[in-house]
């Protein structure tokens, strides 16, 4: 075998591989978070964007603050206007230019 087929057949090793890892990884994260799609923080340090359907914005604390229906537990429970600072995001929306912050 040539040393270009034996590259050729690497490289596609390593992307099968990349790719089955990611969906690995992208699985265990639905898993986690009850099917729930996650969705990246614009900054770091920013506050998590809500990955579901809000009802009411008062309802939050009835799953956030004991974790249930596998909720992530809030770290303050004491503030109750959640909507100030996390908010839902429509993933089909394309921003007009990539953030490269």
């Amino acid at each position: 075998m040539s040393k270009r087929a034996i590259k050729i057949l690497l490289a596609v090793f390593i992307l099968v591989s990349a790719v089955f890892v990611y969906g690995c990884i992208t699985t265990q994260k639905q898993a986690a978070t009850g099917g729930a799609i996650l969705i990246p923080r614009t900054l770091e340090g920013a506050p998590p964007f809500i990955p579901h359907e809000v009802e009411d914005e008062q309802t939050c604390l009835d799953c956030h603050r004991l974790g249930e229906n596998d909720a992530v537990i809030t770290p303050h429970p004491d503030r109750v206007n959640c909507v100030q600072c996390h908010i839902t995001q429509d993933m089909s929306i394309k921003p007009f230019v990539e953030n490269t912050f």
